[in-house]
């Protein structure tokens, strides 16, 4: 991995245990005191607080994720103080907007099952939540997670003392209980971020921010559909009719089970900057995988198993059911933080293709929970729960999979959670042994959460060292000093070989850079070659601009990394003839050829390098991208010619790998590298999409990612890197250049990209 992605994910790996442990302690604190208001409410009293804390956390779910989330990624990805300064006055009046919305909704739903005074407290609470959402995006965008634990914790220590003497002294009953949850919140506006003083433009401009309104309607929407699967139960069962005592004791067990839910919350909020930052994050998302699982599968483990003489060490005996109904609300509540985390991973790269997934997946589990309640009471909506919430996981993971590639599971190791979950059941008949085995697994978990294993660390390093030692001197010594900036020390000989790899690569100049005293005639070779290039394309954009013509330059490699690179441009079909018509000084020699709707030309000067004139991005003839949008996208380059947006430029480059190359030469991947930027990547795969080429797409941008990430890790592999040949790649290129084909849009494999002159020349013409 690269120091900036190791920095990166090493920054995001401490501010997740930060925030875990701050999630710990408030989750310990939250769970002594709803154990405590066990004991000082009444039974009915305690499913009305119980109900309405539901509400709490469904309206706090979209508020601290909502509105944060969006202020720390626009922060991250912020250019400069203004833009940072507006994200800020837009997440203050969005929190505070917010806020009155979700009071109001709070307030009118409360008024069903509990009193006036009560569903005030909750409206006050969630407004007062709302409010200093903007100080958690602030800290969280500028990745000062510490701090913001620590007023986590406050937070938390605040409502509970707020809540006992609200209750105790008061005697206010749930109504107090409830409204100690606004009187915490106020620890967090301690360090509500401040804002330069502006004018009212100022502000309007804040709010009339078109992307942050789309972010955070986007965020807040997958967000309230996530914390639908955690709260929907809880109210439903103090709707339903039956038992409040059985009501209650579900939602006892359902409060227990939430335990997974502090994991994913820490591990989202410390990896989502990096993750909305890097669009390469497979590595990252993997790791972010790795630590929720590591504490969150022993965790539910240990409550699906918990013997009932244990649990009644904490419980009153009126909430005996609850022993039974954890195996049950365990998985729920496991299931509901793997969706948390894996939709953060979805909205970090603004992909909110998970929607629908999770719509559908929320649909399924509100009727799994009816239809359980009808065939068997409580006991069958927990399980019915608990079914649907598993498959609504699977459902976002399996989709997850098909974006990030199956790498982002890699680190999720099962092995010792399902040995643990045999011994705990095998032991449930004998309490006090499960308990020493319980407490181990969570102190192993705890360790495996702060640090990986050494034994397993160790032995990847081993392997990754192993696979170093493997790769060959050449292949060495151009990743060094192309790749990673590092000139190693090399003799003459070990220098051709590598300058000859180089040339393979498309890289020759960034080689003899490294080495400007040993490869001195290489160095000079490439940078005469820049100097020419960059003459032509100037006389020939300026032929062009004078005459009127748009036209695009598309690199085939790396400016300045190689010798006698061609010019590649794009013209439009209807100032075809006009444009061989201005260039005619130019040129001494002139091909042609037409195939399907694209026209080609190869233009060949007195000297310097050839120039290749297309009226289309196609291969085989076959459009891979609209002239007119190309030309309409496309921005001036410092030299002066029109260059495609990224978008365009990625498409290019990941379509001449998939249809022309099937590899990826070092030239290739420097360049896509910096391409890879979550709304470049959208962008880029909504168009695929339309070109109906969006399954190639996606396997061969996982296939690059995939190179990148191991060039920055350091594993050793092989140049030019092979483009593996996966299903759907397979099926768009099985076929060889030249064969006969039906269908053009078949055609679309081995066939002669835009960066190449076709072969089956029609015209030929001597000056």
């Amino acid at each position: 991995m690269s120091g900036a992605s190791r920095r990166e994910e090493t920054t995001a790996a401490h501010g997740a245990r930060w925030m875990a442990m701050a999630m710990i302690a408030v989750g310990a604190f939250n769970y002594g005191y709803a154990l405590l208001l066990t004991h000082l409410l009444s039974v009915g009293a305690y499913s009305t607080f119980a109900a309405g804390q539901g509400l709490l956390l469904w309206a706090s779910t979209m508020a601290v994720v909502s509105v944060p989330w969006v202020l720390a990624q626009a922060l991250v990805r912020a250019r400069s103080d203004a833009e940072r300064h507006s994200a800020v006055r837009f997440a203050k009046l969005t929190s505070t907007g917010g806020g009155c919305i979700a009071a109001v909704i709070v307030g009118a739903i409360a008024t069903r099952f509990a009193g006036l005074p009560t569903a005030l407290a909750l409206s006050l609470s969630i407004f007062v939540i709302f409010i200093g959402t903007t100080t958690a995006g602030w800290l969280q965008g500028r990745e000062r997670l510490r701090t913001l634990s620590i007023l986590t914790v406050a937070d938390n220590v605040l409502k509970n003392g707020a809540g006992i003497v609200l209750v105790v002294v008061a005697r206010l009953g749930d109504t107090g209980a409830l409204s100690a949850f606004g009187i915490g919140a106020l620890a967090i506006l301690v360090r509500w971020p401040r804002t330069p003083r502006g004018d009212g433009r100022s502000w309007l401009a804040a709010l009339a921010n078109r992307d942050l309104w789309h972010r955070t309607v986007a965020v807040a929407g997958a967000q309230g559909l996530v914390s639908l699967f955690v709260v929907v139960d809880v109210v439903l069962v103090a709707l339903l009719p039956g038992s409040r005592a059985l009501a209650a004791s579900y939602q006892v067990s359902a409060a227990i089970s939430r335990v997974p839910l502090y994991f994913a919350g820490a591990v989202a909020t410390a990896f989502f900057p990096s993750l909305s930052r890097r669009a390469t994050g497979g590595m990252i998302a993997a790791r972010a995988m790795r630590m929720y699982a590591a504490m969150a599968l022993p965790a539910a483990i240990v409550l699906a198993t918990v013997p009932g003489p244990v649990l009644a060490l904490m419980l009153p005996s009126q909430y005996g059911p609850a022993a039974s109904l954890l195996r049950y609300t365990a998985v729920t509540g496991l299931a509901a933080g793997g969706i948390t985390l894996v939709v953060a991973f979805f909205q970090a790269v603004n992909d909110y293709s998970v929607l629908w997934w999770l719509g559908g997946g929320l649909v399924g589990y509100i009727g799994a929970l009816v239809v359980g309640w009808r065939a068997d009471g409580i006991t069958g909506l927990a399980a019915g729960g608990a079914l649907a919430a598993a498959v609504s996981l699977a459902l976002v993971v399996s989709l997850l999979v098909r974006r990030q590639g199956a790498g982002v599971l890699a680190l999720v190791s099962l092995t010792e959670p399902v040995a643990v979950g045999v011994v705990l059941i095998l032991l449930r008949p004998y309490p006090w042994a499960w308990l020493a085995i319980a407490t181990l697994a969570g102190l192993r978990a705890g360790e495996r959460f702060i640090r990986p294993g050494a034994r397993h660390v160790r032995g990847r390093r081993w392997a990754e060292a192993g696979r170093r030692r493997a790769e060959d001197p050449a292949t060495s010594l151009v990743i060094d000093a192309v790749w990673r900036g590092k000139a190693s020390k090399a003799t003459d000989a070990e220098l051709q070989q590598a300058l000859d790899l180089a040339r393979r690569n498309r890289v020759e100049g960034s080689l003899a850079c490294a080495y400007p005293a040993q490869l001195a005639g290489a160095l000079a070779e490439t940078r005469a070659a820049d100097n020419l290039f960059a003459l032509q394309v100037g006389q020939v954009s300026g032929c062009f601009r004078d005459a009127g013509i748009p036209a695009v330059l598309i690199p085939p490699g790396v400016p300045g990394g190689q010798a006698g690179a061609s010019i590649e441009m794009v013209v439009p079909e209807r100032d075809w003839s006009r444009a061989l018509t201005v260039l005619s000084d130019w040129y001494e020699h002139r091909s042609t050829c037409r195939r399907g709707t694209s026209t080609s030309a190869v233009l060949c000067s007195a000297a310097g390098p050839e120039l290749h004139l297309h009226t289309s991005v196609s291969w085989f003839g076959v459009p891979a991208c609209s002239t007119d949008q190309l030309l309409h996208r496309a921005h001036p380059n410092t030299g002066g010619p029109l260059v495609p947006a990224p978008a365009d430029y990625l498409r290019i480059w990941l379509a001449q790998a998939l249809f022309q190359d099937l590899v990826f030469d070092l030239s290739t991947l420097l360049t896509v590298r910096g391409l890879l930027r979550p709304a470049v990547i959208m962008n880029a795969c909504a168009e695929a999409r339309r070109e109906g080429w969006e399954a190639g797409f996606g396997d061969v941008l996982a296939a690059v990612i995939g190179a990148i990430e191991s060039l920055d890790r350091g594993l050793a592999v092989s140049l030019p890197v092979p483009l593996p040949l996966s299903p759907s790649l397979g099926r768009q290129a099985a076929r060889t250049p030249g064969r006969p084909v039906s269908d053009e849009r078949d055609a679309a494999v081995g066939i002669q990209p835009a960066g190449a002159p076709d072969r089956q020349l029609h015209t030929l013409e001597t000056r």
